[in-house]
């Protein structure tokens, strides 16, 4: 071989091997920046799908995710199921998701899960139903549970000309944020309306609306001298305002509740219900996931938020880790038409 062979070989040699260093850097730098690129993972677990309310909470955080550059999982079962939501936060922890947020049905059964992501390093806090006794990093309340309480008391107060016996026909037993709400309700009562009386709280398997018209048409056979019935969640709302209606006690047994404007259209245009309590539901979604987003980046809340996408700023409650989307929202048939969910 001779040596201008030898070189020429050395030479092909030298430059493979830089060849191969400099693929290898561009490889790494290009798997680094894919993944400092990666869309983070932003997860709500509803109490259930398939209701205007938690579809208006969906497309509010997809909306939020469009605009913040993020992947939003929206993840629920068709009933409201506690369970259910266990084994959904179970299936996004081994997902390896960035952040889960969750309406909390059971705060005892959740609360487990809610340790163990935050063990797999996931952001975790909860949305439009609490669990104040877990490990979540924060709440995202649609309104505080005590004006909710107190500002449904006072609207029906103003039908029932301050006196009544009222019928309460809710959720899920275990749900956290409908219990608060219904202790408030009574705490209202209690100090300001000595001539109201809730006469009996019933519930419904998994928020059904059926489940909400078999249970209204109890109270009003067990109590025929009944004035109103709420209803404690929008799924259980047509079925209340439903048993009335058959009933044929529009007008003399009033039916108020937390529903959805289109939930609760007909049967305020019907005058079976006058006025339903809620908040902005869409609003409600797009904040959950931009919480999401700053808890992942590590951003602090300030004790006022200016939230992109949101035409008002979002306050910070530092001692309760708490979110708070805004005062609760009176619909009634001036303003039942401005929202479409």
């Amino acid at each position: 071989m001779s040596k201008k062979f030898k070189k020429l070989c050395t030479l092909v040699l030298a430059v493979s091997l830089i060849l191969t260093s400099l693929a290898g850097c561009t490889k790494d730098k290009a798997e680094e920046t894919s993944g400092n690129d990666a869309k983070k993972k932003i997860a709500f677990i509803p109490q259930l799908i398939g209701i205007p309310y938690f579809t208006a909470m969906e497309e509010g955080g997809q909306k939020a995710a469009a605009d913040l550059g993020v992947e939003f999982i929206y993840s629920g079962a068709t009933t409201a199921s506690a369970p259910e939501q266990s084994k959904i936060m179970d299936s996004l922890i081994r997902q390896k998701v960035d952040a889960i947020s969750i309406s909390v049905l059971d705060s005892s059964s959740i609360n487990p899960i809610i340790e163990k992501a935050k063990e797999a390093g996931i952001k975790v806090y909860t949305s439009d139903s609490d669990s104040p006794t877990s490990e979540r990093e924060i709440y995202v309340a649609q309104a505080m549970d005590k004006d909710l309480g107190y500002t449904l008391i006072d609207r029906l107060a103003l039908q029932l000309g301050n006196q009544g016996k009222i019928g309460v026909v809710s959720g899920e037993s275990t749900a956290t944020n409908l219990n608060l709400w219904i202790d408030y309700m009574k705490e209202r009562i209690s100090s300001e309306y000595p001539n109201m009386e809730i006469l009996d709280v019933r519930y419904t398997q998994g928020g059904s609306s059926e489940s909400a018209l078999k249970q209204a048409q109890e109270l009003m056979t067990k109590h025929s001298d009944i004035n109103a019935i709420i209803a404690v969640a929008s799924s259980t709302i047509p079925g209340v305002a439903q048993a009335v209606q058959q009933a044929g006690k529009a007008g003399q047994v009033a039916v108020i509740g937390y529903g959805s404007p289109q939930t609760v259209k007909p049967f305020i245009e019907s005058g079976v219900m006058e006025e339903s309590i809620l908040w902005n539901a869409f609003d409600l979604g797009y904040l959950t996931v931009w919480a999401g987003q700053q808890l992942v980046e590590g951003k602090e809340f300030l004790p006022e938020n200016e939230v992109p996408g949101l035409d008002y700023k979002v306050k910070y409650l530092k001692d309760e880790k708490t979110l708070l989307l805004g005062p609760p929202l009176v619909i009634n048939k001036d303003n039942v038409d401005d929202y479409d969910f």
